[in-house]
């Protein structure tokens, strides 16, 4: 569970599904994008604010919700409907459905069989997870774009120059610094995000997760934002949120932005630089501060990841087609 205060995760923007790796920069590219920036700073409006706000409406335009699903059953039946099976997705004979959760079915807890509770599971957040990076790497391919336009010695425009200003903020980045920014600005290992998910939520079966949607044990020291565990040695309380969605932006702009997550985003940025698929083993490594049980937890990641195979799903992507699939009309409980 983090020890540190969390912070909402800023949403991307546009949708686009491609992943452009792009390093390296001049060492007077700062300086001069920073008089870029500060010749643009007056007219800029900063909207940060607008930005954090983590709406489920984010993911209207291009997804299938699953809303209104009370049971584990129904759950399945959603799943089942779009053909969406783990061992195809692993096997690359198909592609991950977008069908996004907000909930889960408050008797998963119930499930007793443990390969049918680790499927559920699995297939529950793995769309939600590459969602967030689509978003993620959305903003990414805009940045290199913009990175690119600079080295080559031209100029950007206001609106370009207001996105570029907004987005350092959101990740709490100085103006300027794209090479920082492009370190924050990527994708979060979708399998070390199901091990940890499955760790710190107890498979989707914790208090937390099912009333609260909380998947990653992220802690808040803000009073009402979260819910108070039923034993706990300080005043946090285990931040909750209006959607799974939103536990899982959350949690990639925590390991984007925290400075505790250091060392994962400068392994991370190796990992593009040499080309090489994000290893989750290496990754969870740097990670030694996400609990308090330090090594212990580290090791206990590397478990999951082993007994569930979770790195044949490392390299898995949403279906580019968008299918519409009107929600399930039994009454929310």
């Amino acid at each position: 569970m983090n020890r540190f205060k969390n912070y909402q995760l800023a949403a991307a923007g546009f949708v686009t599904v491609v992943a452009i790796v792009v390093y390296g920069a001049a060492t007077a590219f700062s300086t001069d994008l920073n008089k870029v920036m500060e010749k643009k700073s007056a007219d800029l409006s900063i909207a940060v604010s607008d930005v954090q706000q983590l709406a489920i409406s984010n993911i209207e335009e291009d997804k299938t919700s699953i809303r209104l699903i009370n049971t584990v059953e129904q759950l399945r039946d959603r799943f089942s409907a779009a053909s969406f099976e783990l061992w195809a997705v692993r096997n690359g004979k198909q592609s991950v459905p977008r069908l996004f959760a907000d909930t889960l079915p408050a008797d998963l807890k119930l499930v007793s069989e443990v390969s049918e509770l680790k499927q559920t599971f699995f297939r529950t957040l793995l769309p939600l997870i590459l969602k967030v990076n689509e978003e993620i790497l959305a903003d990414r391919v805009k940045l290199e774009l913009l990175q690119s336009t600079l080295l080559a010695g031209q100029e950007i425009n206001d609106v370009q120059s207001k996105w570029l200003y907004n987005l350092s903020k959101s990740y709490d980045v100085t103006p300027g610094n794209i090479t920082e920014l492009l370190n924050r600005v990527d994708a979060v290992s979708p399998a070390l995000a199901l091990a940890q998910a499955a760790q710190e939520s107890g498979w989707g079966r914790s208090r937390f997760a099912i009333k609260g949607n909380a998947l990653f044990g992220q802690r808040t020291w803000d009073k009402g934002f979260g819910m108070v565990p039923k034993r706990r040695s300080g005043k946090y309380e285990v931040k909750s949120f209006p959607s799974l969605i939103d536990s899982v932006r959350s949690y990639a702009r925590n390991l984007n932005i925290h400075p505790a997550y250091r060392d994962f985003r400068l392994l991370r940025a190796d990992m593009r630089v040499k080309n090489l698929v994000l290893n989750p083993y290496h990754l969870v490594g740097t990670l030694q501060a996400y609990s308090e049980h330090r090594d212990v937890y580290v090791q206990t990641i590397r478990k999951i990841l082993r007994a569930d195979r979770l790195e044949e799903l490392e390299t898995t992507q949403l279906e580019s087609r968008s299918v519409r699939v009107e929600p399930s009309l039994s009454s929310a409980s």
